[in-house]
């Protein structure tokens, strides 16, 4: 069964409907599609905290049964993203600061230490690579395309991975910062995206100059920078977040 919550937020109870062009791939995992698109839809925050989950609702949409229904929210209630009442049913859970703190916590670690090895492994194509990332997210800023500037944002990130040889390290970071991802969201405002690719470049000007320590304080700061910005967003969206 669900981990249960205390008690639902009293927030938007909207139920949430997955998009209309999302077709199942019936020779995969039914409750591994339907997690990773409630996941994304949730991450992205095209449904809200408080939204209702309906598993009737889904399963008429996607010809299924309760069973990988239920999988999939299970998963959901495991990365913090998803709160189950009794006798009320689920919900998308708001943004919990605990939570958010310990997930800034680990990826400022562990970014952070990854930039040693990256340094090791610095080469001309890296930084190309690197470089072409924070043009495409300018690409997307310059486009207002909210989306695809996150999704590039978070690629620069993987890359560090990649560039360190430690691609296994970035699923860990994944899945120990899932409920930060909500947060860089709504940090993601029109005049931080630009602020945001800026200190990507830094990044990477540091680790041309083959200078760590200045790298690692460049995405430290990156990183930090973000978590500023938590009273803020907490005023602006107050009914996301709870203590």
């Amino acid at each position: 069964m669900p981990n249960v919550a205390n008690e639902p937020a009293p927030l938007d109870r909207s139920a949430i409907l997955p998009p209309t062009n999302f077709q199942l791939d019936r020779r995969l995992s039914v409750a591994e599609q339907v997690y990773r698109l409630l996941r994304h839809e949730i991450v992205m925050l095209h449904f809200l905290p408080g939204a209702s989950i309906s598993e009737s609702t889904l399963c008429r949409k996607f010809g299924v049964s309760r069973t990988p229904i239920r999988a999939a929210i299970q998963l959901l209630v495991e990365e913090g993203l998803v709160d189950v009442f009794p006798n009320q049913g689920s919900f998308v859970a708001p943004i919990r600061l605990t939570a958010l703190q310990d997930s800034q916590f680990v990826r400022l670690a562990v970014e952070v230490a990854l930039l040693k090895d990256v340094a090791g492994h610095w080469s001309p194509e890296h930084s190309a690579t690197a470089r072409e990332s924070v043009a495409r997210q300018r690409v997307a800023i310059a486009a207002d395309d909210v989306d695809a500037c996150q999704l590039e944002d978070e690629r620069f990130h993987r890359l560090l991975s990649v560039f360190a040889e430690r691609p296994g390290v970035w699923p860990t970071i994944v899945s120990t910062t899932t409920r930060l991802a909500r947060f860089m969201r709504l940090c993601g405002t029109p005049d931080r995206r630009p602020v945001a690719a800026a200190e990507h470049e830094a990044v990477v000007d540091a680790l041309d100059r083959s200078d760590l320590p200045g790298a690692e304080a460049a995405l430290a700061f990156h990183i930090g920078r973000n978590f500023e910005l938590v009273d803020t967003m907490k005023q602006r969206f107050e009914s996301y977040f709870v203590d």
